[in-house]
C-alpha cells in the first residue's frame, strides 16, 4: 500500500477494515477503487509535466540545430519579426513522427 502513495493513517485504516472481515470487503474495495482515482489523477499531471518538456526541448532542439532562435520567427504583412503559434508547429512535427525521440534528442557536436 506504500507503494501506491498511501499515507500510513490509510494503510492503517486499510489493516484495521481487513481485520475486521468479510463485512468490510466493500469498504476495502472502495478505498483502492478511490487511491486507483488519485493515482490515476497524478498520472495524468505527470504527463503534462512531460509534454510541456517535450515540448521546450523540441523548441530549443530546433533551435541548437538552425544555430538561432529566430528558426521559430516570422515576418509580418507589416514587416515586423514575431513568434507565430509555435505550439502548433510543435504539434504538427509530433503527428508527423512516430518517436518522440526523434523530436527531441539533439546530439552536441564533439
Amino acid at each position: 500500500m506504500k507503494k501506491c502513495g498511501m499515507s500510513i493513517s490509510e494503510i492503517r485504516h486499510f489493516i484495521d477494515l481487513c481485520m475486521a472481515g468479510d463485512v468490510t470487503l466493500d469498504a476495502r474495495y472502495d478505498l483502492l477503487a478511490k487511491e486507483e482515482s488519485a493515482v490515476k489523477k497524478q498520472i495524468a499531471e505527470l504527463q503534462e509535466q512531460l509534454d510541456f518538456l517535450h515540448y521546450k526541448m523540441w523548441y530549443f532542439k530546433t533551435a541548437l540545430v538552425a544555430g538561432t532562435e529566430e528558426i521559430h520567427m516570422v515576418d509580418t504583412d507589416e514587416g515586423e519579426r514575431v513568434a507565430p503559434d509555435i505550439q502548433k508547429q510543435y504539434q504538427e512535427a509530433l503527428a508527423k513522427c512516430h518517436d518522440i525521440k526523434e523530436l527531441i534528442d539533439y546530439q552536441k557536436k564533439a
